[in-house]
């Protein structure tokens, strides 16, 4: 405030010299956000209102009555992974009001394919029922080994073909809180494999430098079911994004040509906090991922419990495979244009044997990263990630993984 009466203002002028120590220390990250970011962002944004550039951009991607109807191009490069080009379609009111169609179908050529059909009915305001489809042929899987010591000098690939059909039923309780019940089929093949400079698995099995894992080269076709079960305390967009949240689920599998059963289950809880009101948000939270096997003599590998692209970011997909996984996450996201936040995270975590065997503190591994991503749920987004793994802090926790991912990631 204004020093009116002449005898000094002490709230403005009690700054301490010690607040500059964090200043200083946060200096790069304000000046990348503030000069980087936000302020050219700002200026674009003022830019496109002023010559109405949403309107023509609807216009270009929607069609047919009341634009329901919207498909887009899309491409993903995940550096470590073969790239990809294709579309997105989504349908609302698809042939029946409240019916809701989703496509995705993306390729880089033979070495790579994936199509991806959903097509959801809403029963009510909090009931809906989903039919979907999934097919998928990778020739860049990652495999490095199983447990906790993986390291990068064994890196290989294999190839995969995956056929999948799925029926489920979805009930919101309250807010983003939620019961789901899903079934289905699906057969899966080995194909050959390699990618980005590694040597296959059979390769590497044939020189010695690993053994085959559980499964490996053996198709097999399974019938699935699913529980999942969320609770989400936190509000939808405008309002703060504090509260907490707890996910549960359990997928019992049958293998439908063998006598091997298996069910894996886990979930996760955290809380959030929002700093200022606005979704600047502190948000920690722990995930624990089991397999058992029920009958049977064996568990495929590519059935064991692994990371998403949320839990370790800094490592690709499959470098990090257990019966079992544990980790922890401390995040801080913040808003920097409009449907788009940015992000970091700090993970400590890895996979283990049944039920957390083997587990301890100097096995975990690190994780982070910094990126960007779209802020609102969607069935498409954006993704820009940068991230680095570390070898577990008994092998030394130097950087072994590095991890770059820009373009458009699949939410449904």
């Amino acid at each position: 405030m204004p020093d009116y009466d002449g005898r000094g203002n002490p709230d403005a002028d009690a700054d301490s010299w010690a607040l500059w120590i964090p200043r200083v220390v946060l200096s790069p990250l304000y000046l990348t956000n503030e000069y980087l970011l936000r302020r050219p962002l700002g200026a674009l944004v003022r830019k496109a209102e002023r010559d109405r550039w949403a309107d023509s951009f609807v216009q270009l991607f929607t069609f047919g009555e009341g634009g329901k109807n919207l498909l887009v191009p899309t491409a993903l490069f995940d550096f470590g992974l073969l790239p990809s080009v294709g579309f997105y379609y989504s349908g609302d009111d698809f042939l029946a009001h409240g019916n809701v169609l989703r496509l995705h179908g993306a390729t880089w050529g033979k070495r790579w394919i994936n199509a991806t059909m959903a097509d959801r009915y809403a029963l009510s305001r909090s009931e809906s029922v989903q039919a979907r489809f999934d097919f998928r042929r990778s020739e860049d899987n990652l495999f490095v080994g199983i447990g906790p010591d993986a390291v990068s000098s064994t890196q290989s690939r294999f190839g995969l073909e995956r056929v999948d059909g799925s029926f489920r039923y979805r009930r919101y309780v309250a807010r983003q809180s939620r019961f789901d019940v899903e079934g289905g089929i699906q057969h899966l093949a080995y194909l050959a494999g390699d990618c980005c400079n590694d040597p296959s698995v059979d390769t590497r099995i044939a020189s010695g430098d690993l053994m085959a894992p559980p499964g490996y080269r053996d198709p097999y076709t399974t019938v699935y079911g699913r529980v999942d079960l969320s609770f989400d305390s936190r509000r939808p967009r405008p309002e703060p994004g504090d509260g907490y949240y707890v996910q549960l689920q359990a997928r019992p599998s049958v293998d439908v040509q063998g006598s091997r059963s298996w069910i894996a289950y886990g979930g996760v809880a955290g809380g959030a906090l929002d700093l200022t009101g606005h979704r600047r948000t502190l948000r920690l939270q722990l995930a624990l991922d089991f397999v058992d096997r029920m009958t049977g003599d064996s568990i495929p590998f590519t059935e064991y419990a692994s990371f998403d692209r949320e839990l370790l970011p800094g490592f690709l997909p499959g470098w990090l495979i257990g019966r079992s996984t544990a980790a922890a996450q401390l995040g801080y996201s913040w808003p920097v244009w409009l449907g788009l936040d940015a992000r970091t995270r700090f993970t400590v975590g890895n996979a283990f044997g049944g039920r957390l065997d083997g587990f301890a503190v100097d096995k975990l591994r690190m994780s982070g990263d910094f990126g960007f991503t779209t802020s609102d749920a969607r069935d498409q987004g954006f993704e820009l990630l940068f991230g680095l793994g570390t070898e577990t802090f008994e092998q030394g926790a130097a950087i072994t993984s590095v991890r770059v991912t820009v373009g458009s990631r699949r939410g449904f």
